[in-house]
């Protein structure tokens, strides 16, 4: 439109002539014209956060009650510092929700971090109660094979339940299997001084591999294909 008092061609939809600030008269026979600032639109709401999610809440707690465990520990001055023990529970109880029961991690890495995390757990409980727990070999000896062999089983058991609906378990019962060899590579280096539990560890991951290799091969090597993009 054009401004009546200064004669300018006015080329963006406005009221006010940038000029001489005369008020513009629109003519209604001319097509409209872009505006001359971008419109302004209705801020979206954004979704509402809420702090008491499961997780935190579990956090709350397990603070409270270590608190706790710590004063009455320290407070009844007993010898045996119990309640690192506790701490060490309640803390594997958050890790377990959060990477584990709420997380989008493969079934093998799960299990790998449940089997570290309890190892760590009774490692602690070796040095709290050294003066019960006399033999030291015993958490590589024992506990590191009979844990691996039921991450392994259990693993291996709903795999072959559900294999038809989530072919990706056979994939990492596969690699969890694997990890029942490390026993018996400890006791090849030295680290572990009984046999026994390491080599009946490997048995057991090697007849799961041989099971899934078998019964399994079609599902795994399509799994393994579409991974690895063979």
């Amino acid at each position: 439109m054009r401004c009546k008092f200064c004669n300018v061609e006015v080329d963006c939809e406005t009221r006010i002539c940038p000029l001489c600030h005369e008020k513009l008269v629109p003519d209604e026979t001319q097509e409209k014209l872009s505006p001359a600032f971008p419109q302004r639109t209705a801020k979206s709401k954004r979704p509402l956060r809420t702090h008491f999610t499961p997780t935190n809440i579990y956090l709350a707690l397990s603070c409270i009650l270590f608190v706790v465990a710590i004063a009455v520990n320290f407070g009844m001055q007993q010898p045996t510092k119990w309640c690192w023990i506790v701490g060490a529970v309640l803390m594997y109880g958050f890790l377990t929700m959060r990477n584990t029961v709420m997380s989008n991690h493969s079934a093998w890495i799960k299990a790998f971090w449940q089997i570290v995390m309890i190892c760590l757990i009774l490692w602690l409980a070796q040095v709290v109660f050294d003066d019960i727990m006399t033999d030291t070999n015993w958490l590589l000896d024992l506990a590191l094979p009979i844990i691996i062999m039921v991450s392994v089983l259990t693993l291996g058991i709903i795999s072959c339940i559900v294999v038809r609906k989530n072919k990706a378990l056979l994939y990492d019962t596969l690699f969890l299997s694997l990890i029942g060899f490390v026993p018996l590579i400890l006791y090849a280096v030295g680290l572990v001084k009984s046999v026994l539990a390491s080599a009946i560890c490997a048995g057991l991951c090697a007849a799961v591999l041989i099971c899934v290799v078998i019964f399994a091969r079609k599902e795994l090597i399509a799994e393994m294909e579409r991974r690895l993009h063979w």
